[in-house]
């Protein structure tokens, strides 16, 4: 097949790659990531009902963490054990029935252990997605399928607070507590969702409908054509000596340590905020932070594939989101403290953006960054996760604000410029 024809070809797999397989992917990662926060949008309600301290909230969230750092790998087994069908009903089926149960939990002890059932569910959904993705897109469509699935989070993260707040805010005929009910509610399509999920998934494109007996030899060539080009992976003994390896761990670490502490404690400020007593207004209001995020993912994304920098792409964002938070932990509640959450969410968003760029523009690991290489990376940022809602409950029980909880994150945040900011020679990396 000559240029034109396999540029022609190109475009239309990837259309319908796009349209029948990353749409579907980026469907279950918007519902995904909205089981994960609508936590923190209950959170005022569901400690005051149940008698829990800001510090066991954060520990509450810590648990999802914890279980989905303890359950990734038995994951990535079961899948290829299973295959895609069975993996995902069993594990979306297990997603609702986490919810159901936070819809009916009566004890501190019962909040830990659905929160850990969701953790241990959720587990290997990313990786299990980046695998098929990995099945179906051949290195040249690989990083816009990844992008096309993963913007459905930040938009999660826009849509799902003033959903959250919408059903906080509605009188139920259940009569249950308005938390529960949103529990109860954002579960059900999850049970849904396992079954169709179920049906429509396939493991490889030689079992898709949608693509015709062309497009899947085009598909099969490529794969041979683009793999076949790779380079072999580095022993991981040489990997590690890698300072980069380690720089890439920790920066993740901070930045991320820092955002999630953002997503879900988001609301509880916007309450601190006293802008607005409507449950609608403040998943509203909290959704601005998280329209900054992906309004920063996308911008510094593009400019940082334009100038070929990536370093300072994410260092730079991360200080400005972390000296917005400074700035914002010493105000008076307000609208100026929630114009520097939104800020900050920009930074954050365009720090991460860019970062998984960087293991390539380093030549982590050779021509190719190793999996293994990225798991552990990938490992340290879900410890921030464990990290960053314990510490702020911690340091809001403490204190009895959130003063100073937002600063000491904001200092994770400015610490990840001096981490990654530069080469060993001063300079920062260019994408080659």
């Amino acid at each position: 097949m000559d240029q034109p024809d396999r540029e022609t070809m190109q475009q239309r797999v990837w259309v319908k790659l796009a349209l029948w397989l990353i749409l579907p992917i980026a469907m279950l990662t918007f519902v995904n990531s909205i089981d994960r926060v609508n936590v923190s949008y209950a959170g005022s309600a569901l400690s005051a009902d149940l008698g829990l301290t800001r510090d066991q909230f954060g520990q509450g969230v810590s648990m999802f963490f914890i279980a989905y750092l303890l359950f990734q790998y038995p994951h990535v087994r079961l899948l290829r054990a299973w295959g895609i069908k069975a993996w995902l009903l069993v594990s979306m089926l297990l997603w609702g029935v986490s919810g159901f149960w936070m819809a009916h939990i009566r004890s501190l002890e019962e909040f830990y252990a659905a929160r850990f059932l969701l953790g241990m569910a959720e587990a290997g959904f990313a990786p299990g997605m980046t695998w098929l993705i990995s099945q179906w897109a051949p290195p040249s469509l690989r990083a816009r399928a990844m992008a096309g699935a993963l913007v459905a989070v930040p938009l999660s993260m826009v849509l799902g607070g003033p959903l959250c707040g919408w059903l906080l805010g509605i009188e139920n005929t259940l009569d249950m507590a308005s938390w529960r009910y949103m529990f109860l509610v954002i579960a059900i399509p999850n049970v849904i969702l396992a079954v169709v999920a179920a049906l429509y998934f396939v493991d490889s494109p030689d079992k898709a409908r949608w693509l015709n007996d062309d497009e899947r030899r085009w598909l099969a060539a490529e794969f041979v054509r683009q793999e076949q080009t790779e380079m072999p992976t580095p022993a991981w003994r040489e990997i590690a000596r890698d300072p980069w390896l380690w720089r890439c761990c920790l920066t993740w670490l901070l930045v991320m340590t820092g955002s999630y502490a953002l997503v879900f404690w988001l609301p509880q400020l916007v309450r601190q905020l006293a802008v607005t007593d409507s449950e609608f207004m403040i998943g509203t209001l909290s959704a601005l932070p998280m329209a900054g995020l992906a309004l920063g993912l996308m911008l510094n994304g593009r400019h940082s594939d334009g100038s070929g920098e990536r370093l300072l792409h994410v260092g730079i964002p991360s200080a400005l989101a972390g000296v917005a938070m400074m700035v914002a932990a010493f105000l008076e509640p307000g609208w100026p403290v929630l114009a520097l959450l939104t800020l900050t969410g920009f930074g954050v968003g365009a720090a991460q953006g860019v970062f998984w760029a960087i293991p390539g523009a380093v030549r982590l690991g050779g021509d190719k960054v190793p999996v293994g290489a990225i798991a552990l990376i990938s490992m340290f940022g879900t410890a921030g996760g464990i990290v960053g809602p314990w510490l702020t409950g911690a340091l809001v029980d403490v204190t009895g604000n959130f003063s100073l909880a937002i600063g000491v994150l904001a200092a994770l945040l400015v610490v990840a410029l001096a981490v990654i900011g530069f080469d060993s020679s001063g300079r920062a990396a260019r994408r080659t």
